[in-house]
C-alpha cells in the first residue's frame, strides 16, 4: 500500500507541476478562452478545422472531409491537417463556452501539459528519478522552440510520441499485448490528429525495434503472435479511411509538394541561435544574427533552444563523447532518436551559411531519399518541424545522463544544481503576447442571415483571395472564420492546399466578374448567393483604380437582371443568381 501510495503521488505531484507550468507558460489566457489568440494567421484556420470537425461528427461524420471552403471542390478538409483527435478533446469546451477559437486556446495548454507530463513519465520509467524527470519536461514545454509552434498548434499537439513510446518500450521489455495495445492506440491518436507526428512515432518505432532485435535476435519471434499481427493489421486498416481522401486529393490534381519547399523551409545550423518570441534574449541573439545580407533564403526558422537547454545538450554531448565505448541501450535508442529528428530537421540538402552547399556538389540528406520513396512524405511542406522529435529525443537523453552523473554528487550540490538550472529556464521565459478576437455574438450579420437560408445554399463573397494576395488573405482567415456560424458551402477559402484550378478561377473572376462568362461560370457550379463585400471593393480601389467601388459594383449588379437583389446588411450587399 505505501508503495501504491507513494506512485500515486509521484505521478499526481507531477501532474499538477506541469498543469501549473501550463497555465503560467499561457497567462493569462486561461481567463480569457474564447476571446484570446496567439495570432489571426493559422490559427484562425485551425479554429475553423476544429469548428468543422465538431459539426461534422454531429451532423453527417460521413461528409467530414466535404468541408464548406473551395466550393465544389470535395475533401477540402484534406487540404490541411485534420485535427480529428484535437476537436474531440476540446468539443465540450467549445460547446461550454460557444467560441471556435476555444478549441485553440485548450489545446494549447492541455499540449504543454499533456507534453510535459507524458516526457515525465517517460523519463521517469526509464530512470526512476524524479527531479531529472521533471527537468526533461520543462526543458521541452518552456524551451523557445517549442513555443515558436504555437501559430502551427499541431507540432505542440504531439504528446502522444512519448507516451507511445513509453507503451512500445514496456511491450519490448514485458511482452504484454496491453502495451502493444497503448502504443498502436497513441499511433491512431496522433495519426488522427496531423500525419507528421504520426511519422516521428514511426521513426523511433524503427529505432528502438533495431536496437531490440540486435539485443534479442533470437528471441524476437515471441512478440510476432497471431494477436499483435491481428492489431497491427487493424491499425492500418482504421488509417485507410483518412489516407483515401489525401489520395484522392493528390491524384485529382497531379500535385506533391515540390521539394524546393522543403529546401525552403528546413532547419539550418545557424537557425540555433536564431529565437523565437518566448526569450528575453531576443533582441539580444537577434543584433548578433545578420538577417540583411543573404541572397538565398532569407526566412529564418526559430530553433533557439534556450540557454539552459543548449548548454546542458553541449555538456551532456561531451560526457557521452568520453565515455562513448559505456553507453547504456538507452542512451544509444534516444540519442539515435535526437540525431535523426536533427538530421531530418535539415531538409533534402546541407545549408551553411543561409546557402545551399553547391561546392564541389550539392550535398543531399537522408530527408531526400525519404521524400522519393515514403508515402506521405511529398505532402510535407516544412521540413523544420523534425526540430520537434530531437527536442524530446535529446531531453531524455539529458534525463538519463544526469540520472547517471547525480548519484556520485553530494545532495547539497543536487539541490543548488537543480535550483541553478529550473531557474534559468523560468527566468529565460518570455510570456505569450495574446490579441482578442471578435466574439460570436459580434460575427458580422451577414453571416446569421447565411444561417437562415437552406443547408445546401452555396455562396461566394467578392472580392476573392487567393493564399498568395498579401495582405488581403487575412479577409479569407476572417471570413472562413466567421463561417463558423453556419457552415453554408462557399467557393472562399484558406487552407494549407489550394486547388490549381480554384486558383485561376477565382484570378478571373476578380478582374472579370460581373461579366456574362463569369456569371455563366458561377452558375454552372451551382453558386446560389453573391456577397460583395463593398468594404473591401472600397479598399481595393484605392490601391489600384480598377477595381471598382462597392458602390458601383453593387450599381452594376442591381442593373443586371440575371441577379436579384436580396438585401444590404451593413457592408454587404446580397444577390442571388437567376436560374437560366
Amino acid at each position: 500500500m505505501n508503495i501504491l501510495k507513494k506512485a500515486s503521488f509521484i505521478y499526481t505531484s507531477a501532474l499538477f507541476i506541469f498543469i501549473f507550468a501550463a497555465l503560467f507558460i499561457t497567462f493569462p489566457l486561461v481567463f480569457h478562452l474564447g476571446q484570446f489568440t496567439t495570432g489571426a494567421g493559422d490559427e484562425l484556420l485551425i479554429a475553423w478545422i476544429h469548428a468543422w470537425v465538431i459539426h461534422a461528427l454531429v451532423t453527417n461524420p460521413l461528409a467530414i472531409f466535404n468541408a464548406n471552403i473551395y466550393y465544389p471542390y470535395p475533401n477540402s478538409l484534406a487540404f490541411s491537417d485534420l485535427f480529428i483527435t484535437g476537436s474531440l478533446l476540446t468539443a465540450p469546451f467549445v460547446y461550454l463556452l460557444g467560441q471556435p477559437i476555444v478549441a485553440n486556446n485548450i489545446t494549447l495548454i492541455s499540449s504543454l501539459i499533456f507534453l510535459g507530463f507524458f516526457i515525465f513519465l517517460l523519463a521517469y520509467y526509464l530512470t526512476k528519478n524524479y527531479i531529472v524527470s521533471i527537468l526533461s519536461g520543462t526543458l521541452v514545454i518552456f524551451s523557445p522552440a517549442t513555443l515558436s509552434n504555437a501559430i502551427q498548434i499541431q507540432m505542440l499537439e504531439i504528446y502522444w510520441i512519448p507516451l507511445a513510446i513509453l507503451f512500445l518500450l514496456q511491450f519490448f521489455e514485458r511482452n504484454k499485448t496491453r502495451f502493444l495495445l497503448g502504443f498502436l492506440l497513441c499511433f491512431l491518436l496522433q495519426f488522427y490528429n496531423s500525419f507528421l507526428p504520426a511519422y516521428f512515432i514511426l521513426f523511433s518505432s524503427i529505432i528502438i525495434f533495431l536496437f531490440v532485435f540486435q539485443i534479442k535476435r533470437k528471441k524476437m519471434n515471441v512478440y510476432f503472435t497471431k494477436k499483435n499481427i491481428l492489431l497491427v493489421l487493424l491499425t492500418f486498416i482504421f488509417m485507410v479511411p483518412l489516407i483515401i481522401p489525401y489520395y484522392q486529393v493528390s491524384n485529382e490534381f497531379h500535385y506533391t509538394r515540390d521539394l524546393r519547399y522543403s529546401i525552403h523551409f528546413a532547419m539550418q545550423p545557424e537557425d540555433f541561435l536564431y529565437p523565437g518570441i518566448n526569450t528575453k534574449l531576443n533582441t539580444f541573439l537577434v543584433q548578433y544574427i545578420p538577417t540583411n545580407h543573404y541572397s538565398q533564403n532569407n526566412e529564418f526558422k526559430p530553433g533557439y533552444l534556450g540557454v539552459v537547454f543548449s548548454l546542458l545538450i553541449l555538456f551532456i554531448l561531451f560526457i557521452i563523447f568520453q565515455k562513448r565505448k559505456k553507453l547504456t541501450t538507452n542512451e544509444k535508442i534516444f540519442l539515435t532518436i535526437a540525431l535523426v529528428g536533427l538530421l531530418l530537421s535539415f531538409g533534402p540538402f546541407l545549408h551553411l551559411d543561409r546557402h545551399t552547399i553547391h561546392y564541389p556538389i550539392p550535398i543531399p540528406l537522408p530527408y531526400l531519399v525519404f521524400y522519393y520513396l515514403l508515402p506521405g512524405f511529398q505532402g510535407f511542406r516544412n521540413s523544420q518541424r523534425w526540430e520537434m522529435l530531437f527536442i524530446i529525443g535529446i531531453a531524455i537523453v539529458i534525463s538519463l545522463v544526469f540520472n547517471k552523473m547525480f548519484k556520485k554528487i553530494s545532495v547539497k550540490k543536487k539541490v543548488i544544481s537543480y535550483l541553478l538550472v529550473f531557474t534559468g529556464i523560468v527566468l529565460e521565459f518570455m510570456p505569450f503576447s495574446f490579441m482578442s478576437l471578435p466574439q460570436r455574438e459580434h460575427f458580422p450579420k451577414v453571416y446569421s442571415w447565411m444561417a437562415t437560408t437552406p443547408p445546401n445554399s452555396t455562396f461566394v463573397m467578392l472580392p476573392i483571395f487567393n493564399w498568395n494576395m498579401q495582405p488581403n488573405i487575412g479577409q479569407e482567415l476572417y471570413r472562413e472564420y466567421f463561417s463558423t456560424v453556419e457552415f453554408r458551402p462557399m467557393v472562399n477559402g484558406y487552407s494549407g492546399f489550394s486547388p490549381p484550378p480554384w486558383q485561376v478561377f477565382i484570378s478571373s473572376l476578380n478582374k472579370e466578374f460581373p461579366n456574362h462568362e463569369s456569371i455563366k461560370k458561377l452558375r454552372s457550379i451551382g453558386v446560389h448567393y453573391i456577397i460583395i463585400d463593398k468594404l473591401t471593393y472600397d479598399k481595393e480601389h484605392k490601391l489600384n483604380g480598377k477595381t471598382p467601388t462597392g458602390k458601383k459594383i453593387t450599381q452594376d449588379l442591381m442593373e443586371n437582371n440575371e441577379f436579384l437583389f436580396v438585401k444590404d446588411i451593413d457592408n454587404y450587399s446580397i444577390f442571388f443568381i437567376r436560374n437560366k
